[in-house]
């Protein structure tokens, strides 16, 4: 799998913000370049801009594993993983804490049970 350090990541990141901010003329290059390659400048700007934004998105993708995806739900409470499994389709019984198998919202559901 293709993997970038956080560093790369940054840097890409700032080339392809800096090529927007020339493209789009939020950057001036008057007197910072000379005149007549500011048009040229411009455009490989807009074309960087427009490829690397999509490379990037490429990157962030393929950056996903199954520990990211594992962290993120990490995140949720409890009862909230709890009626992911449950609505998934895939699950035929959780057994978990009192506390939450006699929530209202898993009350009626004969899948969700306690473990006491």
């Amino acid at each position: 799998m293709l993997t970038l350090s956080p560093g790369a990541r940054f840097l890409i990141g700032v080339i392809i913000t800096t090529a927007i901010g020339i493209s789009t003329g939020a950057v001036q290059l008057a007197h910072a370049i000379p005149a007549p390659w500011i048009p040229v400048a411009v455009a490989w700007c807009g074309v960087i801009a427009f490829v690397g934004s999509a490379a990037q998105t490429g990157l962030q993708g393929l950056g996903m594993s199954n520990a990211n995806k594992v962290a993120a739900a990490q995140s949720l409470p409890a009862s909230d993983k709890v009626a992911l499994a449950v609505d998934s389709g895939k699950v035929q019984q959780i057994v978990t804490t009192p506390e939450i198998a006699n929530a209202p919202q898993f009350a009626q559901n004969q899948k969700v049970v306690s473990n006491q």
